[in-house]
């Protein structure tokens, strides 16, 4: 059985653009300290054709994409540089024995029956209708917090169009407390397509943009296309792509596939032109591979199989777990008769 292409969720994106807008300086610098350059993604445009193509040759038994005999995968370092934010704090924790609506509700400062109801009413979601009216009903920090609850739930993690999972409150107020999120975004990044090649169809609920502009940063030659390594400046890639997207084509599925079936090793690069580190983390205790923590779930990567994207000799890659770090907190485990 073929695939069927990985689906994206529309996000109100003008909608959120509008919250930012209407921000006050003091919950503006709040957003933007905790957000770092993902502040900027509700104006880029992810190109839904690339998104749908790269999915297919994503590997869930190696955690990489494979291009004939070549791999390519974000990693921590890269999304760390991409989005500004260090991986030295605590990670975000899940929300394992959470109650959603109550948290939902301390967090928005209102009354759970208003929360309880609004989660009937759209399927156990809370809709970006209701999110709208607390957030126009708050004043100054508040209005922040409530933008960032809308932006992760909308953007960074999206749920299903116009709704949120409730549970993101418990990520957010993580969030408020200045803990490190790249974890997660990358952990959710790589379960949402080892979901899809398992299940041969699915929802991407990772970060499409962040996905997009790295893999872009990647391609250093595929015909004519333009990307961001050719339109490197001194400012970071995620505002180079901003400033530059129109100049980014935006190919349909199969004009996608057609480059990507075709391309050879000298059509990328290795390691991105922004990326320069010192140190990295490249494996686990001895060549293991390197635990990743989730909102939804947790798997794992493996650095040492894309070495070469560090910037060092690629050796040959280090053999797979035979039993790896791969959990779904989204299933419910039976309960004992």
């Amino acid at each position: 059985m073929e695939s069927k292409n990985i689906r994206t969720v529309p996000m109100p994106k003008k909608g959120l653009g509008s919250w930012f807008t209407q921000l006050d300086s003091i919950a503006r610098d709040y957003v933007e300290r905790r957000l770092g350059r993902l502040v900027h993604f509700c104006e880029i445009r992810v190109r839904t054709g690339l998104i749908q193509a790269i999915a297919h040759f994503w590997c869930p038994e190696t955690s990489t994409f494979i291009f004939g005999k070549h791999e390519l995968t974000p990693t921590l370092e890269e999304y760390s540089m991409l989005i500004g934010k260090s991986l030295d704090p605590e990670p975000i924790s899940p929300y394992i024995g959470i109650d959603p609506p109550l948290l939902l509700a301390e967090f928005l400062n209102i009354g759970i029956a208003e929360v309880q109801r609004n989660l009937k009413a759209n399927y156990g979601n809370c809709s970006f209708s209701f999110l709208t009216e607390c957030f126009n009903q708050a004043i100054s920090l508040q209005k922040g917090k409530i933008f960032l609850l809308a932006f992760f739930g909308l953007v960074i993690f999206p749920h299903c169009k116009n709704s949120i999972n409730p549970k993101i409150a418990y990520f957010i107020q993580q969030v408020c407390e200045e803990k490190n999120f790249v974890n997660a975004i990358l952990a959710e990044t790589f379960m949402s397509l080892n979901k899809y090649k398992r299940d041969k169809c699915g929802t991407f609920k990772g970060s499409a943009e962040l996905l997009q502009i790295w893999f872009l940063s990647h391609i250093k030659g595929c015909q004519n296309l333009v990307t961001v390594e050719k339109l490197r400046n001194f400012s970071p890639p995620i505002i180079v792509f901003k400033e530059k997207q129109d100049k980014i084509p935006d190919y349909h599925f199969c004009e996608w596939i057609g480059l990507l079936e075709d391309s050879e090793p000298r059509g990328f690069l290795w390691q991105a032109s922004w990326f320069k580190i010192g140190m990295a983390r490249l494996a686990s205790a001895g060549a293991r591979p390197i635990p990743l923590l989730g909102f939804t779930g947790a798997t794992e990567y493996y650095p040492l199989r894309v070495a070469r994207q560090y910037g060092v000799v690629q050796t040959l890659p280090p053999p797979l777990e035979a039993e790896g770090v791969r959990l779904d907190f989204t299933v419910k485990v039976p309960e004992r008769e």
